[in-house]
């Protein structure tokens, strides 16, 4: 039978959503301030914009799993919460991250919310934690 550490689960949770926030927020300032510093460029998706977006993404999509598992794990459905787990770990990997997405210099509110990320150890697979590593160098 497997065992979950819950409180590090929850801390995961807690530390996802305040990247989520930092991410949401940095989003809509980037998009705001986009159509002015855009202007001689073709109507077109702002990259800075997507790449915060698909952080976002990833962020809000493991937490959501990671919320979902803790059900789980409440309720005894151990195989369900591991299931949860797991596509909490790869589902970023899915994500269309990549750190030339990212607006440079980056806005203080991604570079925090990449720490924040980066701080969860052994959560996310290798590829996405050398992704987060990266998108936070100058």
């Amino acid at each position: 039978m497997a065992s979950f550490d819950t409180g590090r689960l929850c801390a995961i949770v807690k530390i996802l959503d305040q990247a989520s926030t930092h991410l949401r927020l940095a989003a809509r300032e980037c998009a705001l301030a986009g159509p002015a510093a855009a202007a001689p460029r073709p109507a077109a998706a702002d990259p800075a914009s997507s790449g915060i977006t698909a952080l976002l993404s990833v962020s809000e999509q493991a937490s959501g799993s990671v919320r979902r598992a803790l059900v789980h794990i409440h309720n005894g459905e151990v195989q369900r919460a591991q299931h949860e787990l797991d596509q909490a770990r790869t589902q970023p990997c899915e994500a269309a991250l990549t750190p030339a997405g990212l607006p440079r210099p980056l806005p203080q509110r991604v570079t925090t919310a990449l720490r924040l990320m980066q701080g969860i150890t052994n959560f996310f697979p290798s590829e996405t934690e050398q992704v987060l590593v990266r998108a936070a160098l100058p």
